[in-house]
């Protein structure tokens, strides 16, 4: 009986003492995982202290824009201005240096205002030119070379009688010294490549060459047709009839000029007005001109071309 009790007792002690370790190694275990958390959390908000900083620091960046500025996509910068481009700017003066061709048409109606006879005549010319324009204003200066070289024609003063025709002929060439002033009517405004240009021109011609005139007698007396100058000849001398002795318009004459007290001009003046041109400027080096108009002498077509200075 003794041995049942103190076998009990013994029991007794050893749970006892198996449930005292059990809540010793609990404390413990407990003790250190609180003692480890807090040191836990204060190595995590070390950590991530800058990830913080630089998020308020982006917050507070973005609240200090202007309305309107947040996430606005940023403007693509300007295209870079063609420097070949035609457009011309107010205030600023262009200049171009080329070559002009003219033909001016000399037409027999126009003589036969003034006398009778003649035959309708084209004139070419051609020479240097400078163009400048500032504002829609051009002036275009030129030296033109003109050959007035004309075939024997039949010409005689408009209250002349039938026996007073003279067959008429030339080698005279001119040199012109002109200047066209022309305002600038622009088809084209954005590009500067198309204008109309109306205007006029003044200018002068030194005249060189000979002008070579004789009395004539028609080949049949009975056939006096004044438009077939081969059925004429020219008057040796005073013979008589057609060829009568008021002057000496005979053979091979050479009229004298006005220097030297005859007819032939030495100089001759040049005047147009209306004159209608349209431009063509494809870049800024370049520009081609069509000319028209009217002069004193009748009509003329032209071209020019010239290169920017």
């Amino acid at each position: 009986m003794y041995h049942v009790k103190m076998g009990r007792q013994l029991a007794v002690g050893v749970h006892a003492r198996a449930a005292a370790l059990a809540a010793l190694l609990g404390a413990v275990c407990f003790s250190s995982s609180a003692g480890a958390q807090p040191k836990d959390d204060a190595e995590g908000k070390l950590d991530d202290s800058p990830a913080a900083e630089k998020q308020a620091t982006d917050e507070k960046a973005q609240d200090d824009k202007a309305p309107g500025e947040k996430d606005e996509p940023q403007e693509a910068p300007p295209e870079a201005a063609d420097e070949n481009a035609p457009f011309e700017r107010e205030g600023k003066t262009y200049r171009f240096a080329g070559l002009r061709f003219r033909n001016l048409i000399v037409p027999k109606a126009m003589i036969n205002l003034f006398a009778d006879g003649g035959s309708s005549v084209n004139v070419f010319t051609f020479g240097p030119e400078l163009s400048t324009r500032r504002d829609g204003l051009e002036i275009d200066l030129a030296i033109s070379y003109a050959d007035y070289s004309m075939d024997p024609f039949l010409f005689k003063g408009k209250n002349d009688g039938d026996d007073a025709w003279e067959m008429v002929s030339s080698t005279m060439k001119l040199v012109y010294f002109t200047t066209d002033l022309l305002y600038e009517i622009p088809l084209d405004k954005e590009k500067g490549r198309f204008s109309l240009l109306i205007g006029g021109g003044v200018g002068l011609g030194v005249v060189f060459g000979n002008l070579y005139r004789a009395q004539a007698y028609p080949n049949t007396p009975s056939r006096l047709d004044p438009d077939d100058v081969g059925s004429w000849s020219k008057c040796p001398g005073p013979i008589g009839g057609f060829c009568d002795g008021s002057n000496e318009h005979f053979g091979d004459y050479d009229e004298p000029s006005w220097i030297n007290g005859g007819s032939k001009p030495s100089v001759f003046p040049w005047i147009s007005f209306p004159q209608l041109s349209f431009r063509y400027k494809p870049i800024k080096q370049l520009q081609t001109r069509l000319d028209a108009g009217f002069s004193i002498t009748g009509l003329f077509f032209g071209l020019s071309a010239g290169y920017g200075l």
